[in-house]
């Protein structure tokens, strides 16, 4: 991909002025929260395409303006800003390059959205610290920032000036890769690689988890879900569990005790002969989701127990 580089120069925006002057009612704090993820956009205009309006900037105050509808997402991950432009090919404006870049504040933030947009079976991409092609978009993260390039179709040309343009927006982009601890607990082993995500509220709809990595894994033909949350200490652990011990009781069926590893287990059917498997190991709270059959759920934990890495 970088090879693209040498074959597709970029040239400098066709407007007059500069970001700072459009729109007229971008204020000190929107400007100065926005500089960094506004000044990477300058001068990106791939050969053969306009830049047809200034950088547009949103903070999260506004940021419902441009995605409305999935602002409260990126609320939920601390967004602080949003800059975005697009490209249009030169004498074909139907064929576009459109660019979003968000900073998430920190990288695990970015890691976040990132791993919860993602959809199955995209394409790995070498592009920041970790992205994919989804269909014609593509998809990247770079220390605390985000960024989606979506593109009006499969178009050739397109397609080979959206990659350009996201592996020079990458290399503007500083910033450390995320710390991924949930990746380092849990196994590796049947891990499906692009169904890990990090929530990092609300974890499985439950509004007592936070800060809690899933993924799938695969056994055999069957699937399930893992997860690990971590807590603040031990002792707010054990207060997560108790609620989650009364969510199950209140909308699942009988909760029943089980050792497991050296471990406290709680199991419950969720409906379907659907069940779930969650314990306390030190600050962390690992579960099993969404997993068929009592027998199946018990198999499903002690793998996740014997495999669950928790750093001393």
């Amino acid at each position: 991909m970088r090879g693209l580089l040498a074959v597709l120069p970029f040239v400098f925006p066709v407007f007059v002025g500069s970001v700072e002057d459009d729109p007229a009612r971008i204020t000190p704090e929107t400007k100065a929260a926005t500089e960094t993820i506004a000044r990477a956009l300058e001068g990106l205009t791939p050969e053969g395409f306009a830049q047809k309006s200034p950088v547009e900037r949103y903070t999260e105050a506004n940021l419902y303006e441009k995605i409305d509808g999935r602002s409260e997402l990126f609320h939920s991950y601390d967004v602080t800003a949003m800059t975005f432009v697009t490209f249009s090919r030169a004498g074909d404006p139907a064929k576009f390059i459109d660019v979003f870049l968000y900073d998430m504040t920190t990288p695990l933030g970015a890691f976040g959205i990132y791993s919860v947009e993602r959809s199955s079976g995209g394409e790995a991409i070498a592009t920041g610290d970790g992205g994919h092609r989804t269909r014609s978009d593509l998809f990247f993260r770079k220390g605390q920032y985000y960024a989606t390039i979506l593109t009006s179709g499969p178009d050739a040309e397109v397609q080979k000036a959206a990659s350009a343009l996201a592996d020079a927006l990458a290399k503007r982009l500083k910033g450390k890769p995320a710390e991924l601890w949930g990746l380092a607990m849990l196994p590796a082993k049947n891990r499906v690689e692009d169904s890990v995500r990090y929530l990092m509220v609300d974890a499985l709809g439950l509004d007592f988890l936070t800060n809690a990595f899933t993924a799938q894994y695969r056994d055999g033909e069957a699937r399930f879900t893992a997860f690990v949350a971590r807590c603040k200490s031990a002792g707010h652990a054990a207060e997560v569990l108790a609620k989650y011990k009364v969510h199950l009781e209140e909308f699942g069926g009988r909760v029943e005790p089980a050792r497991i590893e050296g471990a406290s287990v709680m199991f419950a059917e969720t409906g379907g002969d659907s069940f779930v498997g969650v314990c306390q190991v030190g600050d962390v709270i690992a579960g099993v989701t969404e997993v068929k059959g009592r027998d199946a759920a018990v198999k499903a934990m002690t793998f996740l127990l014997r495999g669950l890495k928790i750093p001393k």
